[in-house]
């Protein structure tokens, strides 16, 4: 496990060596994360204050979901987005080889390898407003509620990181599938506003089968003292499942992998 946490605080003096060598590349992608941030939470407050409210939940309420929304969103283009991307190019390419030839798991290298920097801002934006939005509604959070929001929100993270893990290894049952990593980033859409503006079949489908929907909504009703314990122990249960099959698909699907012309 020590050999494993030197190897993650490498990687982050690596790629921290590569955002220092292009610094006004940096700087200029920071502040256009930032604007557009804030651009979301502005064009969002111009929904809420036309129509009072969405799927029941008041704009302060909405904004709590949207802070936990922004802060995987984060993580989403800093971390997720550029390992995927590099995984699948390494697959393409056949330099996955390197990577399975390491004394070292070969997961861990593909999940933790690449980051970039200039979209972290937006995660403390996110908690920020999460925390004065809390403030403001004189909501009085436990450390129970805010241990169960991080678990929740850990789970989630989880949970979008083991779904593009899947995607990203079809690319070793499909040749050239140059737009896979598109989908997630596609799905955002779905667990940016509450799970209760989904009915019928949908709300099915993104609370059950696949549930996207749970994403930022639990933690955000966790907060709010109005959590509902089945859709926890359920998306808890799924996301170790779901973290399992990931494991499982890639274990499988690495035997079809051939390096060069792959």
């Amino acid at each position: 496990m020590k050999k494993y946490w030197k190897l993650f605080w490498h990687f982050r003096k690596i790629q921290l060596m590569k955002m220092m060598e292009y610094r006004s590349d940096f700087f200029f992608w920071t502040i256009v994360s930032i604007m557009w941030t804030i651009f979301n939470y502005f064009f969002y407050g111009l929904i809420i204050g036309n129509s009072k409210s969405i799927a029941g939940w008041s704009y302060d309420e909405v904004m709590i979901l949207l802070s936990f929304f922004t802060m995987i969103d984060s993580l989403t283009w800093s971390v997720f987005y550029p390992n995927m991307n590099n995984y699948t190019e390494a697959i393409y390419e056949g330099s996955l080889s390197k990577f399975l030839l390491l004394p070292v798991n070969s997961v861990f290298i593909i999940l933790t390898q690449e980051a970039t920097y200039h979209n972290v801002p937006r995660f403390f934006i996110g908690l920020v407003i999460l925390i004065r939005t809390a403030i403001k509604m004189q909501i009085n959070v436990t450390a129970s509620q805010i241990f169960l929001a991080s678990l929740l929100f850990i789970s989630s993270v989880i949970f979008l990181y083991s779904g593009w893990f899947i995607l990203a290894t079809l690319s070793l049952w499909v040749e050239k599938l140059k737009n896979i990593n598109e989908i997630m980033p596609g799905l955002r859409s779905i667990y940016n506003m509450p799970v209760r503006i989904y009915t019928g079949v949908t709300s099915v489908l993104v609370t059950f089968i696949f549930p996207l929907g749970l994403v930022t909504t639990l933690p955000s009703e966790v907060i709010l003292g109005r959590s509902n314990f089945f859709q926890i122990l359920y998306f808890f249960a799924f996301t170790l499942m779901f973290a399992n099959l990931a494991l499982l698909f890639y274990k499988k699907s690495i035997k079809k992998y051939s390096s060069v012309g792959n």
